[in-house]
């Protein structure tokens, strides 16, 4: 009986859409239906190609004749979060989706360069198509947890590096960290506050691998005693010069 009621009021609500098409339908169609070889009148759905019968089939699922109508599966997104390395270097993980019946376990590749918004696709691992239409796809929306020192830009990525006044002035060799370990750089005398030096070929992985910069920081004593101070008074008297000339 509830059945027989579903079909009622559905036969009741495409009596009154057509109803109301062939009130309604004013403008463009309208004008077109009275061109030369058109019978005044209401719509004909059959002249759109399908008939009265076949929207009342689409609505439980069946075409003419009552053949079920193949019908492509939802598309379904999955949310997941990558640490920086991996989103710079690309990584392999295994995501569980649930299904009607079951959860499904899929190993999936992550591709180098990724960003927070970034989308991967899986084709045919979406939700499951109705009367043989093939699967939709399956679309894992990415997060990427920031680094506690590394940032990146496109494909560089920056890092600060502290140094000392010593290291800034006469030079030195130190110790840096990259995404691939440590590396040891070169401090040129002179190196001023702000500098960047660049450690080529440790950027973000992909086809033209970008690179790293290190930017320096300048760090001073926040106390020095008396004899420190002299020496520095000392020091700027022998090496004059101002920092701020021609600034403003």
């Amino acid at each position: 009986m509830e059945a027989v009621a579903d079909i009622n009021e559905a036969y009741q609500v495409l009596n009154e859409l057509k109803k109301r098409a062939d009130h309604d339908l004013t403008g463009h169609v309208w004008r077109w239906r009275q061109a030369p070889g058109y019978a005044p009148g209401g719509v004909n759905f059959d002249e759109f190609g399908f008939g009265f019968e076949d929207i009342f089939g689409e609505l439980f699922g069946r075409g003419r004749a009552g053949r079920r109508v193949a019908q492509r599966g939802e598309d379904l997104e999955y949310r997941l979060s990558l640490d920086f390395i991996q989103s710079v270097k690309g990584t392999e993980t295994e995501i569980t989706i649930p299904r009607q019946t079951r959860a499904e376990t899929l190993k999936v590749r992550i591709p180098p360069g990724v960003v927070t918004g970034s989308r991967v696709r899986v084709a045919g691992k979406g939700g499951e198509g109705l009367a043989g239409g093939p699967p939709g796809d399956l679309y894992i929306l990415l997060a990427v947890r920031p680094h506690p020192y590394f940032r990146r830009e496109n494909k560089d990525i920056y890092l600060d590096v502290p140094i000392t006044l010593k290291e800034a002035l006469i030079g030195a060799e130190i110790e840096v960290p990259t995404i691939d370990g440590p590396v040891r750089i070169k401090v040129p005398p002179g190196t001023q506050a702000g500098q960047m030096l660049r450690i080529k070929g440790k950027g973000v992985y992909g086809r033209e691998r970008g690179n790293e910069y290190a930017v320096v920081k300048i760090m001073v004593p926040g106390k020095i005693d008396d004899r420190s101070r002299e020496i520095i008074e000392e020091f700027e008297s022998r090496n004059p010069y101002e920092p701020r000339k021609g600034l403003w």
